[in-house]
């Protein structure tokens, strides 16, 4: 019984330590492996969205694909039934929302969050929150774990949480995204990455 013990705790903590062997190294430190994330400009990320506010509370599923200044976010679920759809790019932004029958256009989209949907939501700066990284748009502040992954950022009044990084290809990426902040709580619970670049 003691050896059966022995094996098995040197077992655990091999396979423990395989694990921490896969994080990325310190000596990289947070401002490698943040550079690096301006280089992925091309991705899929899908998964479970919840949203609190003051008068609702809904969950559904995100599916947002990003080609540089482009997006196209698609949401199921929460907003009755049929699917909402949010796309555009650096110019001018387009929502369609269950029982429309054409979509609205804006110039940004938080114009249209904001008239449609009542949310105060930073979409530009979501693209890069999503990466686990700062906005260059405002001032921020950050803290990071010991191996240079951004855990807690604040920026624009917002308080985003990261945690459940995993290695996509040559970056590393949350799996678990909390913001918090003007009223509102967003839960994005990541499912799948798919990185193109």
């Amino acid at each position: 019984m003691t050896i059966r013990t022995t094996l098995t705790t040197l077992l655990l903590l091999t396979l423990l330590s395989g694990c921490s062997s896969l994080l990325p190294k310190p000596e990289g430190g947070k401002q490698n492996l943040q550079s690096s994330l301006n280089h992925l400009q091309q991705w899929q990320v899908r998964g479970k969205l919840s949203v609190t506010s003051p008068d609702d509370s809904v969950t559904g599923y995100l599916t947002w694909e990003q080609d540089k200044q482009s997006y196209d976010l698609f949401i199921s679920g929460p907003f009755g039934s049929g699917a909402s759809r949010l796309q555009g790019n650096s110019r001018q932004a387009e929502l369609t929302l269950p029982g429309w029958d054409k979509p609205q256009r804006a110039r940004t989209p938080e114009q249209l969050m904001l008239a449609h949907m009542g949310w105060n939501f930073p979409v530009t700066d979501i693209r890069y929150w999503v990466k686990g990284q700062a906005s260059p748009n405002a001032a921020a502040t950050g803290k990071y774990d010991e191996h240079g992954l951004l855990t807690h950022l604040q920026q624009h009044g917002w308080d985003i949480r990261f945690s459940r990084y995993q290695q996509h290809g040559d970056y590393w990426l949350p799996g678990l995204i909390k913001i918090s902040g003007h009223d509102f709580r967003f839960v994005f619970s990541i499912k799948e990455w798919t990185v193109n670049g």
